[in-house]
């Protein structure tokens, strides 16, 4: 094993399915990340590493001493000595003068503050972004959310929570916000199911009415266009009207986010929205972060995240720059002043994300309490391991990434399963629930100690998405290059600096081929939260650690069905939507065991023997495996082993079981002839899982695919609610 892959801030190589795939997204990456480009950054980072004491220290002092307007307040710059004035020369030989930088006359005569920003200026924004010359505003505007965040943070009339201790909540129950919620949802799920299947209502009890939930799979942008063209297609049907949850892992869990958010409950706004937000940027690239940080309350509303988590004691990591970029681009649209015949760019008032409430997950309940929409859930995981085997007494494992051989070769380890829910965030394995609104603060013995403005649902998208692929350095070099010296401290420069220390070890071709992990440090909400109750030898390995990892829940199942199968929410049929990089490969009866095994729970395929016709022409190739059904009966014997997610027989992980049959429909997101021709979404080269460009036809073609999918599943998905509906009935009758 490579020293970088030992080493915890870094994951394994990030590529999408096919070789097509891969190349076409190297080719969108290098439009914006050329290797001339790929090489300055490269030395950017290494000048970071190499900078000596003196220049970190000053930075440092210059974030803590200066004042939103930049003043530097008491620092002093060190005497300059010998060796000093030996680097400057040297750094003057790298940086020479160029159109729009500072004369080096005029960094000797500034002290304190106007020189290390005009330092900066001439160092990193000049050769970066030369059309920049001369606007310093970028800068300001980050200074002034580090202060406007620290005046915020205490201020109870924007943020009415700061008022509220937040207490953790105990068992297996739903919370109360969830039991109204989910009177008054069924109420209005009766009337849809009987227009659906064709019944009368005046005949129908509203207790046999089936409890469904539909699932989005992991898959990136193409899993997130899927879910928006099934939802789309659900909406014209009228099936999503009787959802009673939605719920979604990895790329999914973007479009759950934007409907419920910014797009008020309207999936059409999603889609438009899409195909103008997707291109022609990289979220991550040069170009696209500019944007984001010239948008109307871009700043705030990207910066801000970062700095309120620092402030509460976290450390920042690669993956919350990834998070609040890569949101803020998909969920941000554009100034006009910068280009207003660009599109993508829309008037301040049609900017998805422009206020503040719009970023937060628990504004979605405001589409709930009419039990308007199914409840929606983010899902994300945690790896755990028996406390005798935990790395110390703060981490399970010395290497925070799964797939690092630690993680895969270690005995009777297994993912935890958090659901994300604008109520409540939690694990029913651990029966602990944290209020949504206070996910994020520091907590000890069920109450938090800090009392701060809820988290931005930007960082919580970046617990349930994994990282894009690309070019970490250059990812890293743009958004530092795009920040002022000493901004959160000194934690994007230490970011920087071990990215340069671990280039210089491994060399070009292997570097570009790993990625940071995707794991960011929370505060653990179950800290000591057994310590008085039930005594500490009793209490769950997490309970003795401050912190809590959350992950892409993908890396141990790319369907959301273990929080469906939740024992107290007795759904009767899931709607399993798969664009994820099993379909086609005849591995979903694998991977809906490894959940339904923890659930006590035994899925089986009705028509086992179904397949694809040969002929990859013919119209009707996939007929009857647009909705695939599968039965699930309850187990009498719990299984004492299961098929883990790196392909070991291990034990069966803990996991309340559920206490009914639950019928599930699989959706799987494959080719439709009729609909766009010669378009398989698994292989066509756009559609990879790591391809964050998409224009507006390659959205088109997708969710035209997907709704005449949905459309093609239809009575499948009617047999299933209507042998539920009769087995509830039954039920009913029999007791």
């Amino acid at each position: 094993m490579s020293t970088l892959s030992k080493d915890p801030t870094f994951g394994p190589p990030r590529r999408s399915e096919t070789l097509a795939q891969q190349q076409y997204e190297q080719q969108i990456l290098n439009q914006h990340y050329t290797a001339q480009q790929l090489r300055l950054d490269e030395q950017e980072l290494q000048r970071a590493d190499h900078q000596d004491s003196t220049t970190t220290t000053s930075s440092s002092s210059f974030s803590s001493t200066s004042g939103a307007n930049g003043t530097d307040g008491d620092h002093k710059a060190k005497p300059s000595t010998s060796k000093n004035k030996a680097k400057e020369k040297k750094n003057k030989k790298h940086f020479p003068h160029l159109p729009g930088q500072f004369p080096a006359s005029s960094l000797h005569s500034s002290n304190g503050a106007k020189r290390k920003l005009k330092s900066f200026w001439n160092r990193t924004v000049v050769p970066a972004f030369p059309e920049a010359v001369g606007d310093i505003s970028l800068i300001k505007k980050a200074w002034r959310v580090e202060a406007g965040v620290a005046r915020d943070m205490q201020d109870a009339r924007r943020y009415p929570e700061l008022g509220r201790v937040a207490q953790v909540r105990r068992g297996l129950e739903l919370c109360g916000e969830e039991k109204e919620w989910f009177v008054a949802r069924r109420d209005r799920v009766k009337g849809a199911f009987c227009r659906f299947v064709g019944l009368d209502e005046r005949e129908v009890e509203v207790q046999d009415v089936p409890i469904v939930g539909f699932g989005g799979s992991g898959g990136g942008y193409r899993a997130m266009i899927g879910v928006l063209g099934y939802a789309k297609r659900m909406k014209e049907s009228g099936l999503w009207d009787l959802l009673s949850y939605v719920a979604g892992v990895s790329g999914s869990c973007w479009s759950l986010a934007a409907y419920y958010t910014w797009a008020k409950g309207d999936m059409e706004r999603v889609v438009q929205h899409c195909k103008k937000r997707l291109n022609p940027y990289h979220p991550l690239s040069p170009e696209a972060i500019r944007e984001v940080l010239h948008s109307p309350g871009g700043p705030a509303l990207t910066l801000g995240p970062l700095v309120q988590k620092h402030r509460s004691g976290l450390e920042t990591v690669a993956m919350d720059l990834y998070s609040v970029f890569t949101t803020g681009y998909l969920f941000l649209g554009g100034d006009p002043a910068i280009d207003p015949t660009k599109v993508g760019h829309e008037p301040e008032k049609e900017i998805a994300g422009s206020h503040p409430t719009w970023l937060t997950w628990s504004s979605a309940i405001q589409h709930l309490e009419q039990g308007q929409e199914p409840l929606p859930l983010l899902t994300a995981i945690r790896h755990e391991r028996p406390w005798k085997d935990w790395a110390d007494d703060t981490h399970p494992f010395k290497n925070a990434d799964p797939s690092d051989q630690e993680h895969s070769e270690a005995v009777d380890a297994w993912f935890q399963w958090f659901e994300m829910s604008p109520f409540e965030i939690g694990c029913d394995e651990l029966g602990a629930w944290c209020p949504t609104w206070a996910f994020g603060r520091p907590f000890d013995k069920g109450k938090s100690t800090m009392q701060l403005p809820e988290q931005s649902l930007a960082l919580l998208l970046g617990l349930c998405t994994s990282a894009p692929a690309g070019p970490l350095t250059s990812y890293l070099a743009t958004i530092k290059r795009n920040l002022p010296p000493g901004f959160l401290g000194s934690s994007i420069l230490d970011l920087s600096r071990g990215v340069a220390r671990f280039w210089g070890k491994q060399g070009t071709e292997e570097f570009q081929q790993r990625h940071p992990l995707h794991a960011c440090n929370e505060h653990n909400f179950m800290l000591n939260l057994s310590k008085d109750s039930a005594g500490e030898e009793e209490a769950a390995p997490i309970e003795k650690t401050s912190h809590i990892h959350l992950i892409d829940s993908g890396m141990d199942n790319n369907c959301p069905t273990y929080v469906l199968l939740h024992p107290s929410r007795d759904v009767d049929v899931i709607l399993n939507m798969d664009a994820s990089s099993d379909v086609q490969k005849d591995t979903f009866q694998e991977r809906v065991d490894q959940i339904g095994s923890r659930r006590s729970l035994k899925f089986t395929k009705r028509n086992p023997d179904l397949k694809p016709l040969e002929d990859e022409g013919n119209l009707d190739r996939f007929q009857g495996l647009y909705g695939q059904i599968y039965d699930g009966s309850v187990l009498d014997t719990r299984p004492e082993t299961v098929m883990d997610s790196y392909g070991h027989e291990v034990s069966n992980p803990p996991a309340p079981a559920a206490n009914r049959e639950c019928s599930m429909v699989y959706l799987p997101l494959l080719p439709n002839e009729a609909a766009v021709p010669e378009f398989d979404p698994s292989t066509a080269k756009f559609s990879g899982s790591y391809n964050l460009v998409w224009t507006s036809d390659q959205v088109d073609m997708l969710m035209k695919v997907s709704e005449a999918n949905c459309a093609a599943a239809e009575a499948s998905i009617k047999t299933v609610l209507l042998e539920a509906y009769e087995r509830n009935k039954a039920r009913r009758l029999r007791r």
